[in-house]
């Protein structure tokens, strides 16, 4: 099973519209950083002040009325996350205001890789998403990225994930960065959709799992078809099939265009997140 000696920093975005410390990644992280000494960083932001005007949609009275609700809306979340963080003693810091000066994008980006893993979901709602976040976050902060879906009841646990391999420079970077940041793990599944695409490897699954092994973690490998489903589906319905608690996997990109740099395994899980995923690039 791993163990962390060292203090760790996770960095949760968690906006206004959809912060909630029951579920989701609110909760996610609040729970993985009480419960494992990491130091928490809460990014909560009204991002409606980042929205421009539109004289075709909202008139500059109307846009203030909303902000000002969703402005008091954020300070309720910021007291009920203090709340909470002090209830289990966590030290907790918050981001609440935005600095316009470097750009939305930028200013997240930038105190992202402060830190040693980012927390947040993939919504895609509202003109300054989720789903934008964490497409800014996989290309530019150079941070993991986890993933959680707002429906996420549980709280965090990775005593056995499911890693999806297909010995790329990514899916290896996600292992090392699962192994390194999270606590508790004890299994590890390669998941090997086998039709997919081939594999360009000389390394037996013997071997794979012998090197995991090592950290004293058991591992095994498991092929599995893809059939007539979308990759990314198959990728989060086999690691809840094996019992993962987390699917773990390297995010692809193939072009320099921002519409083609995201592989399609990335794309279906952003699209429809279904468990805890792991993701860097």
């Amino acid at each position: 099973m791993t163990t962390i000696p060292l203090t760790r920093t996770a960095l949760l975005y968690a906006p206004v519209e959809t912060f909630n410390l029951e579920r989701g990644p609110a909760a996610y992280a609040l729970d993985l950083c009480a419960g494992h000494g990491m130091a928490l960083t809460a990014m909560l932001l009204n991002t409606d002040n980042a929205n421009p005007f539109s004289a075709s949609s909202r008139t500059r009275e109307q846009m203030a009325t909303a902000s000002d609700k969703l402005d008091q809306l954020k300070f309720d979340n910021i007291a009920a996350m203090e709340s909470a963080c002090a209830a289990r003693s966590l030290d907790l810091s918050v981001i609440a205001r935005l600095d316009h000066s470097r750009g939305f994008f930028r200013f997240v980006n930038d105190r992202a890789r402060l830190h040693d893993l980012v927390i947040c979901s993939s919504s895609k709602e509202g003109m300054l998403s989720e789903r934008l976040v964490c497409e800014g976050l996989l290309f530019d902060a150079g941070r993991p990225l986890l993933l959680v879906p707002h429906g996420h009841a549980g709280g965090y646990s990775a005593r056995k994930i499911a890693v999806a391999w297909d010995n790329s420079r990514g899916a290896a970077r996600a292992l090392g960065d699962a192994l390194a940041l999270l606590p508790g793990i004890e299994e590890v599944v390669f998941l090997v959709i086998g039709d997919e695409k081939s594999i360009d490897t000389g390394i037996a699954p013997e071997d794979l799992c012998a090197s995991v092994a090592r950290h004293g973690i058991k591992a095994t490998v498991e092929h599995r078809s893809k059939g007539s489903r979308w990759i990314g589906d198959a990728l989060q319905e086999e690691a809840r099939d094996a019992g993962a608690d987390m699917l773990v996997m390297g995010a692809h990109g193939h072009s320099r265009l921002r519409e083609f740099l995201l592989g399609g395994a990335t794309l279906d899980v952003l699209n429809v997140l279904r468990l805890p995923v792991l993701m860097a690039n």
